[in-house]
């Protein structure tokens, strides 16, 4: 992997004095999706006030960061500008056994927590709001009983990425989601779908003997 290069942080247009500070810039916002956050410092001395504007963003599909750092004398923001950046690559590939782990960890915890919300209105009722509020939940409780925590969401990114998938047509891509190993827990966002959910077999009480039973059987498109 490469590593990121300086970006041009256009100090010419002054975006570290507004409030709140014109941040991420074009040009990070041009390399995908994003989430960033800021911190302001400020210090008195006899030759006035320096200000200090602390910044980084984090890149959702990748996990890259990017931290820039920038200081100013209030009086003259142009003419004592100075800035520095600091670039912090995508984490490494998770192995087979770091994703099986995880999985066990905390795909059942996850799969529980959204079952429990069924029938319910989580935060704006949007799919996405509902993970970030179950990782949210149980990072608080695995912080409790002293285990690592799942990675809380970023922006509409909600762990490491395991599969993409583009059907060109319907029933193109059937039982791919089973044969790539998708397990209970795992995070699915789906652009356009279509469900055929069908008439299943399982077991009677009585044994020996077979019976059908059938769980919303019908059609659906979603998108």
């Amino acid at each position: 992997m490469s590593r990121q290069k300086d970006f041009d942080l256009a100090l010419n247009t002054k975006w570290f004095t507004k409030q709140p500070p014109a941040f991420p810039l074009p040009a990070m916002k041009a390399l995908g999706p994003c989430a960033s956050t800021y911190n302001w410092l400020w210090e008195q001395d006899f030759a006035g006030t320096t200000k200090t504007l602390i910044c980084a963003v984090r890149w959702t599909d990748t996990k890259a960061i990017t931290k820039v750092r920038v200081q100013w004398r209030q009086s003259d923001p142009l003419g004592t500008v100075t800035a520095e950046q600091r670039h912090y690559p995508a984490p490494a590939p998770l192995s087979e056994e770091e994703l099986d782990a995880a999985h066990k960890l905390y795909g059942a915890n996850i799969a529980t927590w959204a079952e429990s919300a069924v029938g319910t209105t989580v935060g704006d009722g949007e799919c996405w709001t509902l993970i970030q509020r179950a990782l949210l939940d149980l990072a608080d409780t695995y912080r409790q009983y002293g285990k690592e925590a799942p990675l809380i969401s970023q922006g509409r990114s909600h762990g490491y990425p395991i599969l993409h998938l583009s059907a060109p047509a319907v029933g193109s891509n059937a039982g791919l989601l089973r044969l790539a190993d998708v397990r209970r827990g795992d995070i699915v966002e789906l652009k356009s779908a279509h469900f055929h959910i069908i008439t299943e077999e399982a077991p009677t009480a009585v044994p020996g003997q077979w019976g059908k039973w059938q769980k919303g059987a019908g059609e659906k498109n979603i998108r």
